[in-house]
């Protein structure tokens, strides 16, 4: 889509400098010619500063003062052209060759992403996923539709990767790598758009997980049955929060300090941990964490654990800890 305000900001610097030169040149010649109409002197001013030639219309030989005055303004003048037209040039090759480059580099940057997160919209919510994505330095790619975001997105994180359009197309969610993501954020300003988008990203690839946005209570089960893995709604969490503020100020406090450290990892099959009791892995020795919970689905969490649980396949390990814990985590879970 063909951006006319920034086209407008580009080129009007030298849009004003041609059309100021045509003005004085026909204020000048209207002072030395006042009974020629301002057309006449507009005419014999474009001609004048454009060097095109077509022929002395007011008898400038006979004046002296139009002589003058003529020679000064088609030196000044025509100086003003090129370096208007040299402007204009620069504008349209440079920043053609500056988009081209742009969306060849994030074609590039897509295809080599694998496991990334697709976030579907920039406003007041997907804002907020995107500043938590990039500070934990998570691979994403977002699509938005309103140019001005994406530039004040861009100004903020450089190194993002943003593409502008329909996130509910299936040609844009091709575009963002849906082959190939793991997850999917639909956090667009209206629920049917959240609700058509899930559907498309199901039909496209089935194994995503999907979170999306909710601002009707009403369509939760809506976008679950749609394919929604989770659906948040900012304005009961909202609720819920300022209420745990009421209630329980320090540990909403604790939990936002230490929210960004708690981690998850899945134990994944022919892991040499299966079958064996947590007493018998030294989590904190091994890897300096110790673990907080455990799950064997995502609506039952034991936090209380006891040291003769075994451990099984697909439970997911709750633990503190650093990126570089998690990762030491991951080698000893591994197969």
């Amino acid at each position: 889509m063909f951006d006319f305000l920034s086209a407008w900001k580009g080129l009007r610097f030298p849009l004003f400098l041609t059309l100021g030169t045509l003005i004085f040149g026909t204020v000048g010649f209207k002072f030395i010619y006042p009974e020629e109409s301002l057309t006449q002197l507009l005419y014999m001013s474009a001609i004048t500063v454009s060097t095109v030639g077509y022929g002395d219309i007011l008898d400038i030989h006979q004046n002296t003062g139009a002589i003058v005055f003529t020679i000064i303004f088609m030196f000044a003048g025509m100086g003003v052209v090129l370096y208007s037209t040299s402007l204009v040039t620069a504008y349209i090759i440079e920043g053609n060759l500056r988009d081209a480059f742009s969306i060849e580099r994030m074609k590039k940057r897509i295809r080599g992403m694998k496991n990334h997160t697709i976030i579907c919209g920039a406003g007041e919510t997907g804002s907020h996923v995107i500043a938590q994505m990039m500070s934990l330095g998570k691979e994403c790619v977002v699509i938005e539709a309103d140019i001005d975001k994406k530039n004040e997105l861009i100004d903020e994180f450089p190194s993002l990767t943003i593409l502008t359009g329909d996130a509910t197309s299936d040609l844009m969610l091709e575009k963002a790598g849906i082959e190939n993501a793991a997850g999917l954020v639909a956090a667009l300003s209206n629920d049917k758009d959240n609700l058509f988008l899930t559907i498309s990203a199901k039909m496209l690839q089935p194994q995503i997980t999907i979170v999306s946005k909710a601002i009707e209570l009403t369509m939760i089960k809506k976008l679950k049955r749609a394919g929604a893995s989770r659906v948040v709604s900012p304005n009961y969490i909202g609720g819920i929060r300022m209420a745990s503020e009421i209630i329980r100020p320090h540990a909403t406090e604790f939990l936002d300090q230490v929210g960004d450290k708690i981690q998850e990892q899945i134990i994944p099959g022919e892991s040499p941990l299966i079958g064996k009791k947590l007493s018998e892995v030294d989590f904190y020795g091994d890897c300096g964490v110790n673990i907080l919970g455990l799950s064997n689905n995502r609506q039952n969490y034991e936090t209380n654990l006891s040291p003769d649980l075994t451990i099984e396949e697909g439970q997911v390990l709750i633990f503190f800890g650093s990126s570089e814990d998690t990762k030491r985590v991951q080698s000893v879970v591994s197969p």
